[in-house]
């Protein structure tokens, strides 16, 4: 069985710093760490030392691109990093579909709120249906997309 980018070692990190980029476009790290404690509602605060690593590893794979402005650093995504994180999160995605889907089931099991609950489920369901749709289409233009002939970046 052939194993996804995100197999061997995925960091959740490297992934949400990536999207992050991907959105909102060049920051700098405290501003990227703002961004991931508004993200998970100050559930996770990597320290500013581990943020800064991971981007240095990001850097170092050549999945960002670092530019002095002033006295900081802002980062964007690379082609080729926007290419990881297209590839690692659909696995990612994919994999923990299952885990969510379960995890969801069980809230409603114990809530007993079963108008809620049922409303809750079929948005959640429609949320899943959409993520397939788009990982289902992401696969169909990746295919489409290797049969073409490579170019060479101008």
């Amino acid at each position: 069985m052939k194993k996804g980018p995100c197999r061997a070692k995925c960091s959740s990190l490297e992934l949400l710093i990536l999207a992050i980029l991907i959105n909102e476009g060049r920051l700098h790290g405290y501003a990227l760490k703002k961004r991931i404690m508004e993200l998970t509602k100050n559930g996770w605060e990597p320290s500013i030392g581990t943020l800064y690593r991971t981007l240095s590893d990001l850097l170092e794979k050549g999945f960002v691109r670092k530019e002095a402005v002033g006295r900081r650093n802002l980062y964007t995504v690379t082609e080729s990093g926007a290419t990881y994180f297209a590839e690692a999160s659909s696995d990612l995605l994919t994999r923990k579909m299952g885990l969510v889907s379960e995890l969801l089931r069980a809230y409603a099991h114990l809530t007993g709120r079963q108008w809620a609950d049922r409303a809750f489920l079929e948005n959640a369901e429609r949320l899943r249906a959409a993520l397939l749709e788009v990982l289902a289409g992401e696969a169909a233009s990746g295919r489409a997309r290797s049969s073409e002939p490579s170019r060479s970046p101008p």
